[in-house]
């Protein structure tokens, strides 16, 4: 090779080279890389810690507080004493809570050495609870204490208890009506989280279910470890109910508030500046209570299956179960009748559906003095198209009859044909 095309060569491969780097540089004009900016520190936002001391030093000598019990709805606070014994100024800040917390005023959210505030945690629970616990986390620039949890607990109950309390709710029940004498039962209304209530009102829906209270003894109130409350009584008059179970409920009306002011957890306590802590505005309310009041009206009538027969005398339901809409069903009930010595008539019926077949024939054989027998017939025809009447729609048998204690017999029943 000449030196002519050595150089030649030469010139070449160095201009390829200044064109690649000139190239590289416009490329990195027109798209500058941007560096990612870190992510923010979740530090940053509290109080800074200095590198060296002196230090301040947060004090909490109890920083978990016991309420006890209390009542859902009822608001309770307590008010831990932060302290700070270090030699420079203490800085707070609240952090993550699961109740209200509150500070009380301080200049730049700091605490001078020696000095101290009040951070105030309030709860208000919204249903019972066996044991809870809530807290409130501050941050400071303690070193030792950078994150103090401050804690309240305790359990929650119903404001109001009741006798015959099912799972927060009262069930009452009457005894058997088998006359025409009323039946009464006697509870009680109360509560150990308020000093008194009244009770403005009793209201039923159903007439001839009736309710008179009046204040509970010393003594009643000692037996029931409360502090105020009532006795009730609720009268059933049978002769206004149809004869079967029942169940009907009672709605009682106080002067409760709908919501209950808060409470301090220590009593007499002052602002800082000198002034009472006190919440001069309590919510008008008209709190109401729902008592369950269930029963059964038996009267002179008596209700026994045959073999194989599920029948139910508590709710009157006769249940059919599951059978072939090809080949329906038959039952047969007897019945026992007393407090007349007329044979029983049915003076009208009403029967749904229509399709469901119902008999009522006298046994003359049967012997008494003062009974009669009768047998019931219940049926299902075949050949009808699959149908299901279940709980919540139940066929219905309702008879008016000439029995002066039995006016009305209304049967329930349930079944599924396939």
């Amino acid at each position: 090779m000449n030196l002519r095309t050595i150089l030649t060569t030469v010139v070449v491969l160095i201009v390829a080279l200044v064109g690649t780097v000139w190239l590289g540089r416009g490329n990195g004009d027109l798209e500058p890389t941007t560096p990612a900016r870190p992510a923010a520190d979740p530090d940053d936002d509290r109080p800074k810690i200095a590198a060296k001391g002196p230090y301040p030093k947060a004090v909490v000598e109890k920083p978990r507080y016991n309420f006890g019990e209390m009542a859902v709805g009822q608001s309770l606070s307590h008010k831990f004493i932060l302290k700070n014994e270090g030699e420079v100024p203490l800085e707070v800040k609240k952090g993550n809570t699961t109740c209200k917390c509150t500070l009380s005023e301080m200049k730049d959210n700091t605490v001078a050495p020696g000095k101290s505030i009040e951070i105030e945690l309030t709860w208000t629970p919204k249903a019972p609870q066996e044991h809870f616990g809530q807290t409130a986390t501050i941050f400071t620039n303690d070193p030792e204490n950078k994150e103090l949890k401050l804690q309240i607990e305790g359990t929650a109950n119903n404001l109001i208890s009741f006798s015959g309390d099912m799972m927060g709710t009262a069930h009452w029940s009457l005894p058997t009506m088998e006359s025409d004498e009323p039946v009464s039962y006697t509870g009680s209304i109360h509560t150990k989280y308020m000093d008194e209530f009244k009770i403005t009102g009793i209201e039923s829906d159903r007439a001839g279910l009736t309710a008179t209270f009046k204040p509970l003894t010393p003594e009643e109130l000692k037996e029931e470890d409360t502090k105020t409350g009532y006795s009730i009584e609720v009268t059933a008059d049978p002769t206004k109910f149809p004869l079967g179970g029942f169940t009907e409920r009672l709605t009682v009306k106080t002067d409760i508030p709908n919501d209950l002011e808060p409470t301090e957890s220590h009593a007499d306590h002052k602002h800082p500046e000198g002034h009472d802590h006190k919440h001069e505005h309590q919510p008008p309310g008209d709190r109401t209570f729902v008592i369950q009041v269930s029963g059964n009206h038996t009267g002179p009538i008596r209700i026994v299956p045959t073999f194989g027969v599920y029948w139910n005398p508590q709710t009157m339901v006769l249940n059919l179960g599951e059978f072939s809409a090809k080949e329906g069903k038959e039952v047969m009930l007897s019945m026992f009748v007393e407090g007349t010595e007329l044979p029983l008539e049915i003076v009208d019926q009403q029967v749904i559906p229509d399709f469901l077949k119902f008999e009522l024939k006298k046994d003359d054989s049967f012997q008494s003095k003062t009974k009669q027998r009768y047998e019931l017939k219940f049926a299902v025809p075949p050949e009808l198209p699959a149908v299901s009447f279940g709980r919540t729609n139940l066929a219905k048998v309702k008879l008016k009859t000439n029995h002066p204690n039995a006016k009305v017999i209304e049967f329930r029943v349930q079944f599924i044909s396939l």
